[in-house]
């Protein structure tokens, strides 16, 4: 049973207050089919909105089934619409992009039932009305009398206990209005039935009761019987829900029923993510680069060791550090100039031992020959190749017959230095066969191996000057064992280390990330733009679907139903944007990196005769991830103030939006 005590609804009218509906007291019982006439503006259709839980801004009471609800929230209310009450709409108010049995539907996927089964009570509901056949139908292409019974068989599939229809027959011709109402009579035969209308030839037809309103007042009951309120239970319903299937499927449908809108949005609002894509691969590929051309030169765990004081290390405290357990090796760093005779040309040259990561000898990343052994032997580059043959450089395809032409031939190496008495003073080193040749374009070096270069050292460099600094190689990159023995070598021998490859790349990292923050900070204002576009496209649909959001709230929705279909609407739009905006940046690094490539880097390669393996642009899936799900949120964000104002939206004005 519904009843309602004290009921009034009244309005604002400057200063007074209009009262639509005026203390109406009245039961409505099961079986009854009670139709209220009145003039237009006599509060019929208010009454209808209120007894419904359209309309909840009322004073008195509406009981359903003995519980008052004047307590009840939002939410309970939408519980009441969707489980209690069944309406029928006058222009059947389907939702259009839904198919007929979606419509039907939609009541019970609101209460948590399973697609399937869902649908099967749509089938069976749109079976009895005589729709079987257009289930798969959309509104648009039904006629008029198909459409109301379709919004019949929706307003009874949830077996509702009171079904309530405003002006159900005004869109139909009087036969078919008469179907319909013939129709409602009989398989509600066992709920109430409150229908409004102004046909009082149709009231007198087929109503059991009749009540008459004027100026909000009941002014005539055909069959009032005695007031009896049932004594107060509580309502044992599950709160309604919209699952995710469902808000994708709404918002799925308000991007592409406005595909062009949606595209054009999504691109402007890529734009900024573009911008922050190449400017973030920008950086990475030059920061990549440097670090591939730094480690290419400095291993990664290639120490440099230096005196706090100008002292040298002595043999005996290199032995010391090579004896740590952390220390893979440790060596003097030795480089001198020395010039050998060839072919009664002058070559000069750079002298050095083979180092302990012989991956640094070549950026090929092959080798001719083999590396020296014997203390009279050497390595020689193809620098030092060329020059010995009168070339500036030596084509790729000519180091093994270059090298065929200059392996074991013999050297002798001088070293000369300069005297403030005697000038220029040449010392000679000893004579050397050439025993491999490393693919090193812009370096002019000999190699010898590591006890050859310290006999050499002790000849070239009386005072010692070459036990001014070390290298050690480190087997660990724990940085609590590394600062350990940092500690232990500042301690107890007065050294300092410093990891070159770490400074220069840290320092590169460092310069790269702040001028990414300030190139960023640019980029946001275009995303500020763009945030602002998403929410006033997010309101526009809003606008467009006012009606859809009444009819939603009137069959169940809850407020934040309505906002999660706007939500995952604005969602969308991110989704889309980032996506546009991936294509773009990526096809747009790729033609950077071609045109660089071709005008920049190979001419360069060209005249170092070595591969610089410089990109421009390194794209990276790990930042692709990362703007597309800041850009799913953002546009979130962006679209939360319109969707959180269509769910405060007034179902009854909603419903009346055309």
């Amino acid at each position: 049973m519904l009843s309602v005590k004290n009921l009034t609804r009244k309005y604002k009218n400057g200063d007074s207050y209009i009262k639509a509906v005026n203390d109406i007291t009245r039961d409505f019982n099961d079986g009854e089919m009670v139709f209220v006439l009145g003039a237009s503006g006599s509060g019929k259709s208010t009454l209808l909105n209120v007894l419904c839980g359209l309309d909840t801004e009322i004073e008195g009471s509406v009981i359903v089934d003995g519980v008052d609800t004047s307590s009840f929230t939002k939410k309970d209310w939408a519980i009441y619409r969707n489980y209690y009450v069944g309406f029928i709409f006058q222009e059947y108010n389907l939702i259009e992009h839904l198919k007929i049995w979606e419509n039907v539907a939609l009541p019970l996927m609101f209460q948590g039932v399973s697609k399937a089964e869902a649908k099967k009570a749509a089938l069976e509901q749109l079976d009895k009305v005589g729709l079987s056949k257009f289930v798969d139908k959309f509104p648009k292409t039904m006629s008029g009398g198909q459409n109301q019974r379709v919004a019949i068989a929706r307003a009874l599939v949830t077996n509702p206990k009171v079904i309530m229809a405003d002006e159900p027959t005004g869109a139909l011709d009087t036969e078919l209005g008469n179907k319909v109402v013939e129709y409602i009579k009989k398989v509600a035969s066992d709920k109430v039935v409150v229908v409004v209308t102004h046909d009082e030839d149709l009231a007198n037809a087929y109503a059991t009761r009749i009540i008459r309103l004027e100026d909000g007042t009941v002014i005539d009951d055909t069959n009032l019987q005695e007031t009896n309120f049932v004594e107060s239970k509580q309502l044992d319903f599950k709160r309604p829900k919209m699952g995710l299937r469902m808000i994708l499927k709404f918002a799925m449908n308000n991007v592409t029923s406005r595909m062009m809108r949606s595209v054009l949005t999504s691109t402007i609002v890529a734009i900024g993510y573009i911008s922050i894509f190449l400017l973030t691969f920008l950086i990475m590929g030059i920061n990549s680069s440097i670090s591939e051309a730094v480690g290419a030169l400095i291993p990664e765990d290639q120490y440099q060791i230096f005196p706090v004081e100008n002292i040298d290390i002595e043999e005996s405290l290199l032995a010391d550090i090579n004896a740590m357990d952390i220390v893979e090796d440790a060596r003097y760093s030795m480089f001198s100039e020395t010039t050998f005779r060839y072919r009664d040309e002058d070559i000069y040259t750079i002298v050095t031992a083979v180092p302990y990561d012989t991956s640094l000898l070549n950026q090929s990343g092959t080798m001719l020959g083999r590396l020296p052994e014997a203390d009279n032997e050497i390595l020689i580059t193809t620098t030092v190749a060329a020059n010995m043959r009168g070339l500036l450089t030596i084509d790729e395809d000519s180091y093994e017959l270059v090298f065929a032409l200059l392996e074991n031939e013999v050297i002798g190496l001088e070293h000369s230095y300069y005297d403030e008495v005697d000038g220029y003073i040449s010392t000679e080193i000893g004579n050397y066969t050439i025993v491999g040749m490393t693919i090193e374009q812009a370096s002019n070096t000999i190699y010898l191996n590591y006890e050859e270069a310290i006999d050499i050292f002790e000849v070239v460099s009386p005072d010692a000057s070459y036990k001014g600094a070390a290298i050690a190689y480190l087997n660990t990159t724990n940085e609590n064992d590394i600062d350990e023995f940092k500690q232990t070598l500042r301690d107890d021998y007065d050294l300092v280390i410093e990891n070159f490859f770490q400074s220069i790349t840290g320092s590169v990292e460092d310069f790269m990330f702040n001028a990414l923050k300030v190139l960023i900070a640019v980029a946001s204002i275009t995303l500020i733009v763009s945030g602002i576009l998403i929410g006033l496209v997010v309101y526009t649909s809003i606008i467009e679907r006012i009606k859809e959001i009444g009819i939603l709230t009137a069959i169940g929705a809850r407020a934040n139903n309505i906002v999660g279909i706007f939500i995952a609407e604005s969602a969308m739009i991110g989704l889309l944007s980032s996506i546009i905006a991936t294509m773009f940046a990526l096809l747009i690094s790729v033609v950077l990196n071609k045109a660089f490539d071709g005008f920049i880097a190979q001419p360069l390669e060209m005249i170092t005769q070595g591969d610089l393996g410089i990109r421009l642009f390194a794209p990276s899936v790990l930042v692709i991830a990362i703007v597309l799900l800041f850009s799913i949120v953002y546009s979130m964000l962006a679209g939360l103030i319109p969707s959180l104002r269509a769910a405060r939206l007034n179902a009854v004005k909603a419903l009346r939006k055309e």
